[in-house]
């Protein structure tokens, strides 16, 4: 499994302390999960026929790529949220199970969003192969791109109710003042993916922008530097 390879000092702050040392059945099962999302990811395509078939499969590296990125960044919010608090009870097990439910339903909408994308930056050249190959219009990228966002805004609501469910059981993990300041930050890093998740959806689904509204998404940067203003961590010893 992914999570058997990565050791306990790799975590992202070394003063928050794992809890969930134990790689649990939840855990094995969330991987195989993801696994099958990222391979639906690369299997997107038809299999190459000829020369030109396989030169565009290899093209299309690049939104698979970014695409792939994206999926990461879940599965590490995932797998961060289980190494430090260890929860595994009834009410995570079912926001955990939703939770895996949208990210294999998101999985195609991903690769066919970042598809559409690349295919109207390459159509600023005059190239419209792309969208032509995919028989869609610049429209329907903006219908494809609200999908995407609305399946991303689930999955961080998810991660959100998760945090807060932690933060309800403080006493019982003896979150220290660092560990409790670092779930709000993580809660409100989650709700504001949230926002400008849905603010995108709908401004690339009912407005000109369609598909690029996409670039929407580049406000997250600014969600985690408002988070930082706003959750100051104490100094660590």
């Amino acid at each position: 499994m992914i999570r058997g390879s990565i050791s306990k000092g790799l975590d992202h702050d070394p003063n928050f302390r794992w809890r969930g040392e134990a790689v649990t059945r939840i855990e094995n099962l969330s991987d195989i999960v993801f696994a099958l999302a990222f391979g639906m990811l690369i299997s997107a395509a038809s299999p190459p026929q000829t020369m030109s078939d396989l030169s565009g499969f290899l093209f299309s590296i690049i939104p698979v790529t970014a695409a792939f990125a994206v999926l990461i960044g879940i599965w590490n919010h995932h797998f961060t949220f289980f190494r430090r608090y260890g929860v595994a009870d009834k009410h995570i097990i079912f926001l955990n199970s939703i939770l895996l439910f949208v990210v294999l339903y998101l999985a195609y909408p991903l690769r066919f969003a970042f598809d559409s994308l690349f295919a109207a930056i390459t159509s600023l050249s005059g190239d419209a192969t792309q969208f032509q190959r995919m028989q869609m219009t610049f429209e329907d990228s903006g219908i494809i791109l609200a999908y995407f966002g609305v399946g991303f805004a689930i999955i961080h609501a998810l991660f959100a109710f998760m945090h807060r469910h932690v933060i309800k059981k403080r006493e019982l993990l003896s979150l220290t003042d660092y560990e409790f300041i670092i779930t709000q930050q993580s809660v409100f890093t989650h709700w504001g993916n949230v926002g400008v998740a849905l603010v995108m959806a709908y401004f690339a689904y009912f407005t000109n922008l369609n598909g690029w509204a996409g670039c929407l998404m580049g406000f997250i940067g600014l969600i985690y530097a408002v988070r930082n203003w706003k959750y100051k961590l104490p100094d660590q010893k």
